[in-house]
């Protein structure tokens, strides 16, 4: 029984093998998407560009501080061990090279090379809604958004909110007495659960669902983790609806974050004589979707996500600029490699590389091997 444990073990709980070479650039001190992604436009997987020797990487027409503090930065990261310590603590990971990587936060310039998981990012993450609030929540803030979450869930929403006390517990209890799906996106390291008095709930959610961070293993419940963890809330959902939260909350932190990703907002008008629903009207009174019933949400959600999708479409049937469009010529069915479109192009490497990703997000290119690219096969000639 125990070798049968242990080979289980092994082969369940340990992170997929590219995993561990997105783990190691997450860990690096000082660095994130943006300077990672200037050396990754030179590779063709975290592997390839953790496993680079100090020397050819020195070689790179980059700055020689950035490569010089990668490489310093490298050294202190033991892959092996920052693998099994994930693995120990009932974890998983999901990195941008997984399928499992919500969709919607993929868009975000700012996401996460990576999460830490517990439970399973596995379906409706293109329908998630968002539901915050005070952690001093009242009767009728509990109430409604316990409602709200509960009727979203029967409409197949995934409900994201941040497991804190009050509107955050209310909107994932609601969720799960529907059966449905709640994502608890926490401002702590996977292995830390904050609050204590949440522990219960965190568990249930990581059964009919999954708890998310993007901080490392052992980080505590600290002040400047929220508001960062605040825009994963919101980008990782169609829209944000604020069910009761006082003029300063947290949650208009999330608002904020909802507003410069391009999501909509909504919020449930509260009692005028009561502070704690002032954040909430006030928002109303500056635009927001008013909320009476789940329907004002459903109707505004559908449109909004057909504009998006129609809007998404036309942008890739044609390239954005200049660039992509002489990129693009140098393409056909057969490979071609990067070398010989920066030739025929004459254009920077980093601009060839960083574009030919772009067309490949876009469905207008593919890679066909380390270096080498050619037209999208839907497309034709």
């Amino acid at each position: 029984m125990l070798l049968v444990f242990t080979l289980h073990w092994l082969v369940f709980m340990q992170p997929r093998s590219h995993q561990q070479f997105w783990l190691g650039l997450q860990l690096l001190p000082k660095f994130g998407i943006v300077k990672v992604s200037r050396l990754l436009n030179r590779f063709d997987s975290a592997e390839a560009l953790w496993r680079e020797p100090d020397a050819s990487l020195m070689r790179l027409d980059l700055p020689r501080a950035l490569l010089r503090q990668f490489c310093e930065a490298r050294r202190t990261i033991n892959l092996e061990k920052e693998r099994d310590a994930v693995a120990a603590a009932d974890a998983s990971l999901v990195t941008l090279d997984d399928e499992e990587y919500p969709p919607l936060l993929r868009q975000l310039p700012d996401k996460p090379m990576l999460l830490y998981i517990r439970g399973h990012l596995q379906s409706n993450l293109d329908r998630c809604l968002a539901v915050v609030g005070t952690r001093k929540a009242s009767k009728y803030g509990w109430d409604a958004a316990s409602q709200m979450a509960y009727q979203l869930a029967n409409q197949d929403f995934t409900i994201v909110s941040g497991l804190a006390q009050g509107i955050d517990a209310a909107a994932h209890r609601g969720a799960l007495n529907a059966g449905g799906r709640t994502v608890a996106v926490v401002g702590t390291g996977i292995d830390v659960v904050y609050p204590r008095a949440n522990e219960d709930l965190a568990e249930e959610i990581a059964v009919n669902g999954a708890i998310v961070t993007e901080l490392p293993l052992g980080a505590k419940p600290l002040a400047k983790n929220f508001p960062q963890r605040n825009r994963l809330i919101s980008g990782m959902s169609l829209g944000v609806l604020v069910a009761e939260a006082p003029e300063r909350s947290g949650a208009l932190n999330t608002v904020s974050h909802a507003l410069e990703q391009g999501r909509d907002v909504f919020a449930l008008p509260h009692n005028i004589f009561s502070p704690s629903g002032r954040g909430g009207n006030q928002l109303i009174q500056e635009g927001a979707k008013l909320v009476s019933t789940v329907d004002d949400i459903l109707d505004e959600l559908e449109v909004a996500h057909v504009k998006e999708q129609t809007r998404i479409q036309a942008e890739q049937l044609q390239p954005a600029n200049e660039t992509e469009g002489a990129i693009l010529r140098q393409l056909g069915a057969d490979p071609i490699h990067v070398d010989n479109i920066v030739r025929q192009t004459q254009l920077p490497t980093a601009t060839v590389t960083s574009t030919l990703t772009m067309l490949e997000l876009k469905g207008l290119a593919e890679s066909a091997g380390p270096m080498q690219y050619c037209r999208a096969r839907n497309l034709g000639e």
